[in-house]
């Protein structure tokens, strides 16, 4: 029987489950680095999320190891260098969250256009000072979009909905309903909202630093539910305490999980009111979840199958 273990078992349902019990046992369980290390040798397949790192060191000692099943779209916490080296199959998900990742980033823009977080603070603290929180309306607005994908695309269509024009920067796009400019500076220079929605790579990690933040729409805003590395921080900071950008919001984080209020980005959102942190939840719906168990279970159970 082959010995399967998930390790961030609460993104797993019943469903899902049932999927992976009929391929062989199943160890559910949240596992510190040592735990993970003292049960990895004895593993055919393991079934992650983004809070697991598997580097090479780990795959060293998962001698019985077929397969890296990793229920996100990114997969920068998989060494798929060393993975292939060590013929270990990875394999990842191909749209399953791109709904639930487009509808949330809607809803970081929508929250920061809105003050919706700072305006319900100011409720739950017994206040009503309503002067504080005047809003911006997205219609009529330019939406920039960077990575124009499948999540990039879905966020185009909510955007046009909401009366918003819509351009993207994306080297390897095609050209299609979304006008595509030819560079990321035309892009900074035109939209009120920007969102994130490249993939992690070696042209993408500090794509928006210094430089680019001064090229931004003076007050414009920017959402990530992408990859945190693709913005330098402390460039982001600078821009939003400078006024360059109006504010943020960012579903992701340089270190996950992070260092509680020692974060610099969580130091600074207790200290302001147009910054926006939630803990890596764009792809957390029930929905997503289900079908990226059954995504993931069905490629571990075909690649089980083929040893």
């Amino acid at each position: 029987m082959y010995e399967i273990l998930v390790t961030e078992p609460e993104y797993l349902d019943a469903d899902g489950r049932a999927a992976l019990d009929r391929i062989g046992h199943v160890t559910a369980k949240r596992m510190t680095r040592k735990e993970l290390e003292q049960v990895i040798p004895n593993m055919d397949a393991i079934f992650i999320r983004v809070d697991t790192s598997v580097d090479a060191a780990l795959m060293d000692k998962a001698k019985k190891l077929k397969i890296i099943g990793s229920v996100t779209t990114g997969l920068n916490h998989v060494d798929v260098e060393a993975a292939n080296k060590r013929g270990i199959k990875v394999v990842n998900l191909h749209g399953t969250h791109t709904i639930s990742t487009a509808q949330y980033t809607m809803a970081m823009m929508l929250s920061l256009c809105r003050n919706i977080p700072w305006a319900y603070d100011n409720v739950r603290k017994g206040r009503w000072e309503r002067y504080k929180f005047i809003g911006t309306e997205l219609e009529g607005k330019t939406l920039g979009i960077i990575g124009l994908g499948k999540i990039g695309l879905q966020v185009a269509a909510y955007a046009k909905a909401f009366g918003m024009k819509v351009v993207a920067y994306d080297p390897y796009a095609k050209q299609g309903d979304v006008p595509l400019l030819d560079s990321l500076d035309k892009v900074l220079a035109q939209a009120d909202v920007l969102t994130i929605h490249a993939m992690l790579t070696k042209e993408t990690n500090g794509l928006f630093g210094a430089k680019q933040f001064n090229m931004v729409k003076k007050g414009a805003y920017l959402v990530n539910t992408a990859r945190a590395e693709i913005v330098n921080q402390e460039a982001l900071l600078n821009a939003l305490n400078s006024g360059q950008l109006r504010g943020a919001a960012f579903d992701v984080f340089i270190k996950e999980p992070i260092d509680g209020t020692d974060d610099p980005m969580v130091k600074y959102a207790i200290e302001h009111t147009n910054l926006i942190l939630t803990p890596h939840i764009g792809a957390s719906t029930r929905e997503a979840a289900h079908a990226a168990c059954l995504e993931i279970a069905a490629s571990i159970e075909q690649e089980l199958k083929k040893v």
